[in-house]
């Protein structure tokens, strides 16, 4: 067994041309996968962490039947000031929140005297959404301070559709609590962008007393948390509703995972593509090193005459090949390791800038992550496919009868 090893290595630096092409392949393949992975993967990251730094924290808690009813009637489903106390209360003991805020949703007109829009509001706490919205870019103006009783900040789409400019009074007009009309004069404080086209063009965010003012409440819609690390999300949310039932507050909590509907949907549309491209790229390896192993025996037709004349089995030579494809796999996986994680490196610290994508407002930089469990999965791959490929020369060498090779020219 020793003496076969000995001779695959040897067999490897002697041929050392058609080594380094096999190598060449799976160094390829291994990079390949270890870059547009760590790429997949950063994107996905960025997209989580924007929307719930942005838009839906990482866990929100409503008032009971919200989630069926409070579409068509949001005002029958609000979390009461009395409620709110108590909850944010079992929250900041129960977890390790860094921010427990509330929000209160509307929808209104907007009007600059000239034409009226309709818009998306939000109510919101302006000292605590400093942290929780910080993924929110603030394109021009200043932030929401507040002190500042009628500042507002309007989404980049929804100030361009508008005669206006910072600094400059908009009528805001919602149906309150009780189904009235009511009015209420704001400032444009800042244009911010959250990334989306869509939400940017109807966006307006107030200082949460306001929007109470104008709903006539002293409710809220919801209470957003923002907890340390996203993964704790699961435990926490556990936590909390079991510590709710035991006291009796009818509330529903939804996680991050269970509102983002468009991030699940685009982490579907890549992981089909990042599978069908590791296909086409294993199939290209497997091809170049079978094509390879295919050249190496008809070069050594003699030589494996000769072993089989001296009394080597097909089964000695079956394993003398695939030994050599066992040495030129894991070396060719390890150097494509070493050279993806360069790759990913180099790609990063470029900081190269992506188009921004369909529906988005915003370019970012290309980023590629590290991802442990992505190395393991290209070793294994690298050095499984370089063996895989191997079978067929193999057995087809193993299988020439002794006397043909041995006139082999």
């Amino acid at each position: 067994m020793t003496l076969g090893w000995k001779v695959a290595l040897l067999n490897i630096l002697r041929n050392g041309r058609r080594s380094l092409i096999t190598l060449a392949a799976v160094v390829f393949g291994c990079t390949s996968l270890i870059v547009f992975g760590g790429f997949v993967q950063s994107m996905y990251d960025g997209m989580r962490e924007s929307m719930i730094r942005s838009q839906l924290g990482h866990i929100q808690i409503y008032a009971e039947g919200f989630d069926q009813y409070g579409k068509a009637e949001p005002e029958k489903y609000l979390i009461s000031s009395a409620d709110l106390v108590q909850i944010s209360d079992v929250i900041k003991e129960q977890s390790q929140a860094l921010v427990v805020a509330p929000r209160l949703n509307f929808n209104g007109l907007l009007s600059d005297g000239k034409q009226s829009i309709a818009i998306t509001g939000v109510g919101i706490d302006a000292e605590k959404e400093v942290l929780l919205s910080s993924a929110i870019h603030i394109v021009a103006g200043e932030d929401l301070f507040p002190e500042d009783a009628a500042a507002a900040h309007l989404g980049e789409g929804l100030l361009n559709s508008l005669d206006a400019e910072i600094g400059d009074y908009l009528t805001l007009l919602a149906s309150t609590q009780d189904g009235a009309i009511n009015a209420v004069d704001i400032q444009i404080a800042g244009v911010i962008s959250t990334g989306v086209k869509e939400l940017d063009d109807r966006l307006l965010r107030v200082n949460l007393p306001l929007a109470q003012e104008l709903l006539y409440t002293s409710d809220v819609t919801r209470l957003v948390v923002l907890l340390e690390d996203t993964k704790m999300t699961d435990k926490v949310v556990g936590d909390l509703q079991r510590i709710f039932q035991q006291q009796g507050l009818k509330l529903e909590i939804k996680s991050w995972w269970d509102l983002a509907g468009y991030y699940h949907q685009v982490v579907g549309l890549f992981n089909g593509v990042f599978g069908f491209i590791t296909v086409i790229v294993l199939v290209i390896v497997a091809l170049s090193i079978s094509n390879t192993m295919l050249m190496a025996v008809m070069e050594r037709t003699r030589e494996i005459g000769t072993i089989r004349a001296m009394g080597g089995t097909p089964t000695q030579v079956v394993g003398l090949i695939l030994l050599e494809s066992v040495f030129l796999g894991i070396i060719g996986s390890l150097l494509g390791l070493l050279v993806g994680v360069l790759a990913a490196k180099g790609i990063t610290y470029a900081e190269w800038m992506m188009p921004r994508p369909p529906g988005s407002t915003q370019d970012y930089p290309i980023r590629v992550f590290v991802v442990s469990e992505i190395l393991i999965k290209t070793f294994v791959l690298g050095f499984f496919i370089s063996l895989v490929s191997s079978i067929y020369p193999a057995v087809k060498a193993s299988r020439i009868p002794v006397v043909n090779a041995l006139r082999f020219t």
